[in-house]
């Protein structure tokens, strides 16, 4: 049973004087960029529809925007967060002043999808591999957990550039390629069109997707803040635990998804939650080799550089004793 449970007992009720207070008092102005594209800023959502920012004294305003944007918005102070981990960890390895301080999804939200014909990873080998691009990320998460398997895709596969998540499902679906990585909901879809599923990648393998990264400057200047916002999200993820119904009725309307896809949904997002807010120091450290080879540097990042978990651990802490 993870320890996030623990939690539930103080994020579904607060007390009417408490609200009444939060309401009196002037909110603090918070933008966050986020993509509308997938699940992983889920807790955000879930912590704005129940007004949980509020609560801890925040106006957040959620903006729809692309994460390399983000990054450089970030890094100017045009907003003060993003819900892009990977790309935050990638610009801080560059040398960018970003820093991760929240991990809260640190398993992919991929699935290793297969012609039915195929049962297992092993019989990939000389099959054709459909990947974004060669150097993206689900491609690395692909030929990571092929490799556990005891397949080099890189040397017994043919890897073939499709493009995005829809493109790689009709590849699938029209025999161009034998297999390919997809993410909620199209891996869901693609079980229904007959499709194999034959890994769901959060199971076998640690990646930072989903998280909370600021700027070094705003790190310094606004810690307080910056554990509200962690606060929020632990709520965030408590609550949608809890109301399980109302997190698959949120997920269809928002995401446009049938009920029993948005289901399936939710149980695989759940799996790649963090307990603590947190990514290991061997799991930052992947993820930081593996932005090394994306960019072709060759130098030796440490993972101070790129990731700052103490408020999340005082927010943790502190949830825990209440």
């Amino acid at each position: 049973m993870k320890l996030i449970y623990g939690l539930l007992a103080f994020t579904i009720t607060i007390p009417a004087a408490q609200s009444a207070i939060g309401a009196a008092r002037e909110l603090e102005r918070v933008r966050v960029g986020y993509s509308v594209g997938g699940l992983i800023p889920f807790p955000l959502i879930v912590a704005r529809e129940n007004k949980i920012f509020e609560q801890l004294g925040l106006d957040v305003e959620l903006i729809n925007i692309p994460p390399t944007i983000a990054v450089t918005a970030l890094v100017s102070g045009d907003i003060q967060y993003v819900a892009f981990a990977g790309t935050t960890l990638n610009a801080a390895v560059r040398g960018l002043p970003v820093k991760l301080v929240m991990v809260y999804n640190d398993r992919p939200l991929f699935s290793l999808m297969s012609k039915p014909e195929l049962r297992s990873l092993k019989e990939l080998k000389g099959k054709v591999l459909g990947v974004a691009t060669l150097t993206s990320g689900e491609s690395f998460l692909s030929r990571r957990l092929l490799k556990d398997a005891g397949v080099d895709a890189d040397k017994e596969m043919i890897l073939r550039v499709i493009g995005n998540t829809p493109d790689r499902l009709i590849a699938l679906r029209t025999g161009i390629v034998d297999a390919t990585t997809l993410t909620v909901p199209a891996d869901i879809q693609a079980e229904k069109m007959g499709l194999r599923r034959l890994a769901f990648i959060g199971d076998r393998l640690e990646s930072i997707s989903g998280g909370l990264g600021v700027s070094e400057r705003w790190l310094q200047q606004s810690p307080d803040q910056i554990k509200k916002m962690i606060t929020a999200v632990f709520r965030g993820m408590a609550h949608a635990r809890t109301q399980r119904a109302e997190s698959i009725g949120l997920i269809a309307a928002r995401w446009k998804m049938d009920r029993d896809v948005a289901e399936k949904a939710l149980d695989l997002m759940l799996k790649t939650w963090s307990d603590n807010g947190l990514a290991t120091d061997q799991a930052v450290q992947a993820a930081i080799e593996e932005s090394l080879k994306l960019s072709g540097m060759k130098q030796q990042v440490p993972v101070s550089r790129v990731v700052e978990f103490s408020l999340a651990r005082q927010a943790y802490r502190e949830l825990k004793a209440k």
